[in-house]
């Protein structure tokens, strides 16, 4: 279920999402996000990553609209952690633009900016699937 739980969610983004970096992970004098409106796509594929199982990891890819910002294309996967537990994990890359000035801007801030998004996203696509699973408890009579 937490599967289906995460492509509702990322099916829902494909509507509209926005990339958010909590500027909280930079200054904690400050709260807040930046926001990016981005396209998002995602797909699910076989992922044989994990030896002699076979799971549907989702493939994601944002286009960020702007030459300011890079595009992402990356792996959802879904491990079951628990009983009660599913653990997530993204892994993907992007490629800074404007050339050499672009790479020592991310070796300086953008790689820690990438990552605070990543963690945005990973903890939102949590949140929603806590969401459904309660959901689904309430209204089946299930209790953890």
């Amino acid at each position: 279920m937490a599967h289906d739980y995460a492509v509702d969610f990322l099916r829902a983004a494909e509507r509209g999402i926005e990339i958010r970096v909590p500027l909280r992970d930079f200054w904690r004098s400050l709260g807040g996000h930046v926001r990016r409106p981005v396209r998002l796509v995602f797909a699910a594929y076989p992922d044989e990553d994990e030896a002699g199982r076979i799971h549907d990891a989702l493939l994601i890819e944002w286009n960020a609209r702007t030459r300011l910002l890079p595009d992402f294309h990356g792996t959802l996967r879904l491990r079951i952690a628990s009983v009660e537990s599913t653990r997530l994990s993204l892994e993907g890359a992007y490629r800074p633009p404007f050339g050499a000035f672009g790479r020592v801007f991310d070796a300086v801030a953008g790689q820690a900016i990438a990552r605070a998004a990543m963690r945005d996203l990973l903890q939102r696509i949590g949140d929603a699937m806590e969401r459904r699973e309660a959901a689904y408890r309430a209204g089946s009579g299930v209790t953890a």
